[in-house]
């Protein structure tokens, strides 16, 4: 009996060990919410400051490539994602039972502040307006990793008598280093050479940022451009986005202009001082790389500049001013050719019976070409003014053969004369309707009364147009290339709150520049396509 008694009392107590065994423990229930997969590699990135290149938010999962190139993921189940650029964050409380809750949803997962940052489990994640992204955690605390900014190339500008340049026609001697640390643009940590520099252009030599002109002692190929001895420094101190000749260029390539000059920002220091952001590019000039003619058999290129500045130039019957830009010093042969060859095309283009003859002098497609680059920016002096470029081969026929200078074009300009308000100057025509002698004059104004013509432009916007619609995704991606190099520019140059000339409008912020350039362009681009397409 005892026996009985034992057996039954051991049966009993195994029993129980194996059904209490079968028992889930509560740290592994099925409606306990785990640390998602991939976290801790993004808090390794945050915990050595880290930073993200390019971040997506796709199919429940962070797909994050970071400052080293490492691709991190990870799983966005039971995480509220937000895009709050422009907006605030989400209120986070916690709610009765001592759940995290996001805008007044609980999320089920618990507070614990006991948790190590390592160890706990991220609840809300979004992104703020400088692109950082955030990440709260369930201990309370709260992650940010910042997006990387690029650096762009530095260029170190030393004269050799340590003074400033100080003159548009005599040249300093003294040497030139640039450092690109990351090899983002080209393949040399350091390039550094001996120079002469200048001075350079019109009323941005006036400017207290100087713009300059860089001519290297040998020749060499730079941020992959051409091979040349001649460079300029782009100052844009009137363009507070310092945008918009990049902008300008890139609207170019695309257009497909027989050569866009090349332009690279960088940052730069002279004699040890920091100067700011420039633009780095390709000067001007006829070489194989560029402007690609043979002068040595007779062709030319011409600019249009109301300054005649140049030993030989003149201005037409129809008022268009006229310089040789090379041969600088043509044979008194060449003089009277181009005389007599643009008298030809003007008295063609202004016949009694309007007809298509002009066309025997011009390269149409490429003044149609300079026609779109020029009014969809509204730049005040491509009106056949200032800063056109013009090559005729010989026997051959005029070619708008590259554009230049914008800084004051899209919406930076404050002294239009066609009826609109600076602030509205986004509508209205500027090339199509005037010359360099104001309005209902110059060549486009009477191309503009063929029909042929008009219809060509139409058919040339509408080919085009879908290339001129993603300009904007080009800016952003400039300002995220720059950086915070913008920040130090205007820590030298305190002007982002003051009127610098022709600025139609003062923002008071990098940010609001940049708002002003992509509100401009994408208005102007509406205001075109709906008149153009309505011919």
């Amino acid at each position: 009996m005892k026996t009985t008694n034992i057996l039954k009392a051991l049966l009993f107590f195994f029993f129980g060990l194996f059904f209490f065994s079968c028992e889930k423990s509560p740290a592994v229930q099925d409606d306990v919410i785990s640390q998602p997969e991939g976290y801790k590699d993004l808090y390794n990135l945050y915990k050595r400051g880290g930073r993200y290149n390019t971040v997506s938010t796709e199919s429940a999962s962070l797909l994050l490539i970071s400052d080293r190139g490492a691709t991190l993921v990870m799983s966005l189940k039971n995480v509220v994602v937000e895009e709050i650029v422009g907006a605030n964050p989400k209120v986070v409380a916690v709610d009765a039972e001592g759940n995290w809750m996001v805008g007044g949803v609980s999320t089920a997962i618990p507070r614990n502040e006991a948790l190590r940052d390592e160890d706990a489990i991220p609840f809300y994640l979004y992104f703020s307006n400088d692109r950082s992204l955030h990440l709260r955690i369930s201990n309370g605390n709260h992650l940010i990793i910042k997006k990387l900014s690029i650096k762009i190339p530095i260029i170190k500008l030393t004269t050799s008598d340590g003074g400033d340049i100080v003159s548009k026609e005599d040249y300093k001697t003294g040497t030139i280093t640039i450092n690109d640390f990351d090899h983002l643009y080209w393949d040399k940590n350091e390039f550094s050479a001996t120079m002469r520099i200048r001075g350079r252009g019109n009323s941005t030599w006036g400017m207290p940022k100087k713009p300059y002109k860089v001519k290297l002692d040998e020749k060499a190929r730079i941020f992959g451009m051409s091979t040349d001895k001649e460079w300029c420094l782009l100052a844009n101190y009137c363009d507070k986005s310092l945008l918009r000749n990049l902008t300008a260029m890139e609207i170019s390539r695309r257009l497909g202009f027989s050569w866009t000059p090349k332009m690279q920002p960088v940052e730069v220091y002279l004699n040890g001082r920091y100067d700011g952001v420039y633009n780095f590019c390709e000067h001007k000039k006829v070489s194989p790389e560029r402007v690609n003619i043979d002068v040595d058999a007779g062709d030319i290129l011409f600019e249009i500049e109301q300054q005649l500045d140049e030993p030989v130039c003149w201005t037409t019957a129809h008022g268009c001013p006229i310089m040789f830009s090379d041969p600088e010093l043509p044979t008194e042969e060449q003089i009277q050719y181009a005389k007599s060859f643009f008298k030809s095309f003007e008295d063609a283009l202004w016949e009694k019976q309007f007809d298509t003859v002009y066309g025997q002098y011009i390269d149409k497609d490429s003044f149609i070409d300079n026609f779109i680059i020029q009014e969809l920016t509204k730049n005040v002096d491509g009106n056949l003014r200032k800063s056109t470029f013009l090559t005729l081969p010989k026997g051959g026929k005029l070619e708008m053969y590259h554009v230049w200078d914008f800084d004051i074009s899209m919406g930076n300009c404050d002294y239009y004369d066609d009826g609109y308000d600076k602030l509205d100057s986004w509508k209205g025509w500027w090339i199509k309707e005037r010359g360099a002698n104001g309005r209902n004059h110059g060549w486009y104004y009477r191309l503009f009364m063929d029909p042929v013509f008009c219809a060509d432009v139409k058919a040339r916007w509408i080919e085009v147009y879908p290339l001129l619609a993603t300009i904007p995704e080009y800016i952003n991606e400039m300002v995220e290339v720059l950086g915070d190099a913008p920040e130090r520019n205007f820590r030298r140059w305190d002007i982002l709150s003051v009127y610098v000339w022709p600025n139609a409008k003062v923002t008071g912020s990098y940010a609001g520049e940049v708002d002003w350039l992509l509100e401009y362009y994408t208005k102007r681009l509406k205001w075109m396509d709906s008149q153009i397409r309505s011919w």
